[in-house]
C-alpha cells in the first residue's frame, strides 16, 4: 500500500510540473526604481530586487496565470509603463526600451548579447 502511495503522488507531481509556469523576466535599470504598480497582481508578480547596498536597479516579473496586463515603474521621476501578455505559458512583455528585459528562465548560452541589450 504505501508503494502505491508513493507511486501515485510521483505520477501527480510529474503531471502537475507541466501546467507550471516557468517564464520569467528581470528588468534592469540604470537608476533606482522608486515605485512598481500593477494593473492585475493576479496574473503577473511583480517583485524589486534590493541588493546589500540598498540599491533597487532590478525587478522580477514571474506569471502566474494567462491574461493580460499592465505595470508601471518610477525610475527616476519619470515613469515607464510595460504590457505584458501571457497566453500558453509565454510571457511577451512590451514596453519602455530604456530598461533592459532579459528572460532568466534560459541558460546562459540562449541570453542576449551586451550589444542585444543595448539596442
Amino acid at each position: 500500500m504505501i508503494n502505491f502511495k508513493r507511486f501515485l503522488i510521483t505520477i501527480i507531481a510529474l503531471c502537475s510540473a507541466n501546467f507550471a509556469f516557468a517564464d520569467s523576466y528581470i528588468i534592469i535599470s540604470d537608476y533606482d526604481i522608486s515605485e512598481i504598480k500593477c494593473s492585475d497582481e493576479s496574473v503577473v508578480s511583480v517583485k524589486a530586487l534590493t541588493t546589500l547596498s540598498n540599491e533597487r536597479k532590478s525587478i522580477i516579473v514571474s506569471s502566474i496565470k494567462d491574461g493580460q496586463t499592465e505595470f508601471t515603474i518610477k525610475v527616476k521621476n519619470k515613469i515607464h509603463t510595460y504590457k505584458v501578455d501571457i497566453n500558453n505559458n509565454k510571457m511577451t512583455i512590451s514596453g519602455d526600451k530604456s530598461t533592459k528585459i532579459l528572460p532568466i528562465d534560459l541558460p546562459p548560452e540562449a541570453l542576449p548579447t551586451t550589444e542585444e541589450c543595448s539596442k
